[in-house]
């Protein structure tokens, strides 16, 4: 094995590993099947958002499916094409029908793994709207319902676009802007867009569905009139709110799981199931691989119990170098925000490099790892999941010699490769850090690279300290990210004298034992820096400034990018990272 045990957790141990959702692939797309094992006759199928709204929601899915699941009801979820882990269309000439035809071949694959005769929909966000007209031409769903719905997509695209701009603060503007909603590199092209601005179903005159459930936001509840002319119409309908969704749409970092929504659907779906009992199907067998343009891409099930979902993304021909595992950001899907893993896995492959992307436990797709806590940023039980990633590839006749990350994916891809001895390179993308404490307090790491000056303008804040004396504040808590500031800033002074001490220099940064480890291992290090973004904070307490105690180590490099924003989420420094990783890939001995 390349990696170590997971340490410490929140959780009663178990050694009962669930297993990740069984992906397919169809109509140029994939999707994961959640199979009840006791099946009902009816199934569900979700039709999901885009952008923010989608990445936020992708674990809600799986928490939902599994809940279903328990109660006899399979489900299946999916990318609409040129979207997440699918493949992108030749072009978008049919425009939004690309989307909906995609809805009607999940619902027909669903039908077929399950055994289901009755179909319910669930859609979010504007899939509430696409899920509203798939149930028309459908004509047989036995109800639906519209999670957090926009029935307007004129109205839905003006207000992405303002949340976007919240949630994009400090990124690097596009050379090109696109006309519509974006993230990142991934912006709806054109024709879709066109589609989707032309969407209204509120003003349609007839029920999708005999049952419709609606869950609005909080504070935005459904038009009366509506609802009256849809009971007129024949439907039985009900209105509850969807509990906390700016919580859970705000950040991917900061989500919350909405477990009161859970219930609720979860309710609707079982009272509509019936007591009829689906025919006994066989497991789905492996996933097709999905071919595009230079490279071949198979979604698939691996780990202790086939606990984690990943794809391997291979080349046409014969490897040229390494492979390369991607490492996940955050509580981002392997895809990536703006599918920048998708583009790097892909990319790599067309440059003869094979790659694989995974969603690390408890994250997205993966099931939760037993023995893991819930906050699970950080934690060294990540480490596994990459060294059953590498033996996964291994398997398949591959050499795991490269891993890369950005953020907490670079953090994680440096604190395995200690443990790792197959691993012969790391290239990571603003990395976080380089060692974090057992039990460390992630929020608090999180605000520990904040600026001094937005803790003077907190102080001078007549506001907070009337929150403070409120006890809205945590103070113990705000006292530990101002300490670990300060510690820093006297870490970054001490550094030139420390390293005349080693002994003491060690004892008091860690992470230069672990460099010094690794050189001693001849492991090559690239660090890549957005010039100017906060972690760089933390590379200075271990590094000094600009990093400049790495030119003490002969196997470690550090570039500083110019325009260039902590996601990467412009094409030419996705680029320089790809560069970077085929030369890598390219130069490893395996």
């Amino acid at each position: 094995m390349h990696g170590t045990a997971a340490h410490g957790s929140s959780r009663p141990f178990t050694t009962t590993f669930e297993p990740a959702d069984f992906p397919v692939t169809f109509a140029g797309t994939v999707g994961l099947y959640h199979a009840a094992p006791q099946p009902s006759d009816t199934a569900v199928l979700f039709v999901g958002a885009w952008g923010l709204e989608e990445l936020c929601a992708r674990k809600f899915w799986r928490l939902l499916a599994a809940d279903l699941g328990r109660q006899g009801i399979s489900s299946l979820r999916f990318d609409y094409p040129g979207t997440g882990d699918a493949l992108d269309p030749e072009d978008y000439a049919a425009g939004l029908d690309i989307w909906r035809e995609s809805i009607l071949s999940a619902a027909a694959v669903l039908r077929d793994l399950s055994g289901a005769k009755r179909l319910l929909l669930v859609g979010h966000s504007i899939g509430a709207a696409l899920a509203w007209q798939a149930a028309e031409t459908l004509g047989d769903v036995a109800g639906i319902a519209l999670a957090a719905p926009a029935l307007s997509g004129r109205r839905w695209i003006r207000e992405f676009m303002a949340l976007s701009r919240i949630a994009d603060h400090g990124a690097i503007a596009h050379a090109t802007l696109p006309s519509g909603p974006a993230m990142g590199e991934q912006h709806i092209p054109d024709p879709v867009l066109a589609g989707i601005r032309a969407l209204d179903v509120s003003k349609s005159t007839k029920a999708p569905a005999p049952d419709m459930l609606f869950l609005p936001q909080e504070g935005r509840a459904t038009d009366p009139a509506l609802l009256e002319r849809l009971a007129s119409l024949g439907a039985k309908v009900r209105e509850t709110p969807f509990e906390n969704y700016d919580a859970f749409i705000r950040d991917v970092l900061l989500s919350v799981p909405p477990k009161a929504a859970i219930g609720v659907l979860a309710e609707w779906a079982v009272g509509l199931k019936g007591s009829v009992t689906a025919e006994q199907r066989s497991r789905p067998p492996g996933a097709t691989p999905l071919v595009g343009d230079g490279f071949r891409e198979t979604p698939v099930r691996f780990g202790q119990g086939e606990r984690l979902y990943g794809a391997l993304c291979e080349p046409e021909g014969p490897p040229k170098g390494a492979a390369v595992i991607i490492l996940s950001t955050g509580y981002d899907r392997m895809s990536g925000r703006g599918r920048i893993g998708v583009r790097i896995c892909r990319d790599l492959a067309r440059a003869g490099i094979p790659a694989f992307r995974f969603d690390f436990s408890n994250i997205a797709d993966s099931p939760p790892q037993p023995g893991m806590p819930d906050q699970i940023l950080y934690h060294p039980g990540l480490e596994k999941d990459v060294d059953e990633a590498a033996d996964f590839l291994e398997t398949h006749g591959l050499h795991p010699a490269v891993l890369s990350g950005r953020c907490s994916g670079g953090y994680t891809a440096f604190r395995s490769a200690l443990h790792m001895n197959g691993v012969q390179a790391i290239v990571a993308v603003n990395p976080f850090d380089f060692s974090v404490g057992p039990g460390a307090d992630v929020d608090a790491l999180i605000a520990s690279v904040l600026p001094f000056g937005s803790y003077k303008e907190k102080f001078r804040n007549k506001a907070y300290w009337k929150q403070v004396l409120r006890l809205e504040v945590d103070v113990l808590k705000e006292a530990r990210h101002l300490l670990r500031k300060v510690f820093d800033k006297v870490m970054i002074k001490a550094l030139p004298l420390l390293t005349h001490i080693p002994p003491l220099s060690r004892f008091l940064n860690p992470s230069e034992r672990d460099f010094d480890r690794l050189a001693e291992r001849g492991t090559k290090i690239s660090l890549i820096y957005s010039n100017g973004d906060p972690v760089i904070a933390n590379l200075e307490a271990r590094l000094g400034r600009r990093g400049h105690l790495i030119e003490r180590y002969d196997n470690a490099g550090i570039v500083f990018l110019d325009d260039a924003d902590h996601n990467f989420s412009t094409a030419h420094t996705r680029e320089y990272w790809l560069d970077a990783l085929v030369k890598t890939a390219s130069q490893v001995k395996v």
